[in-house]
């Protein structure tokens, strides 16, 4: 039974004192955050809890928005523990075991405002995060936060959020003079426009 189990698991609930095993609903677009480059996320989550994590293959055509079972196995505390760091690199994009020393600051953008902060063909999302050694997440409509992230060691993290507030508030007094100047509403800068291709592969997928 304990061979079959590690033959189709992975991994032997004999070796786990108290064990379970356990899972969290995820999108297919948390995968990569979770896994890491060349796997380093998903390998020190293991290495610092004692757990297995078990990313499940996707179909090719599963529904959008439609989430899968990351599978955890362990001791029944280090689970839990897997969960929630889990959970939080979907929210936030990091956990302190995953990511020490990593912070992040939400930042409220209004849907309009967010060309300013992505700028031309990216231009102005590239300033902040190459400036500030930062990773700036513009929520899609199926993110976990519904809000602009701003991830990052905190002097950096603070550094940006201070420059995308700078930005929000010349896009306001921009529109707010543009508006006193149009006698009908049309193309003012507070006019939310439609998302361009150029602007989609700066949206954070989730």
């Amino acid at each position: 039974m304990a061979i079959k189990e590690l033959i189709e698991k992975g991994f032997m609930s004999l070796a786990y004192a108290d064990f379970k095993e356990d899972g969290v609903q995820v999108l297919p677009s948390s995968f990569p955050d979770i896994i890491g480059k060349q796997g380093i996320i998903i390998r020190k989550l293991k290495e610092e809890l004692g757990v297995e994590v078990s990313i499940p293959e996707t179909p090719k055509n599963s529904a959008p928005g439609k989430k899968f079972k990351v599978t955890i196995a362990g001791a029944s505390e280090k689970v839990e523990l897997a969960k929630q760091v889990i959970n939080d690199i979907v929210m936030y994009s990091h956990h302190e075991i995953t990511h020490p020393g990593v912070v992040h600051e939400e930042v409220e953008v209004p849907d309009w405002a967010y060309r300013f902060v992505i700028g031309k063909a990216g231009s102005e999302l590239r300033h902040i995060q190459n400036n500030y050694k930062v990773k700036v997440n513009i929520p899609r409509e199926d993110s976990a936060c519904q809000q602009v992230l701003v991830i990052g060691e905190p002097g950096g993290v603070e550094r940006a959020k201070v420059y995308i507030e700078k930005l929000l508030w010349n896009a306001e007094n921009a529109s707010k003079g543009r508006d006193k100047q149009e006698t009908s509403g049309g193309d003012g800068y507070g006019d939310e426009e439609p998302e361009e291709d150029w602007m989609k592969s700066y949206m954070y997928k989730r």
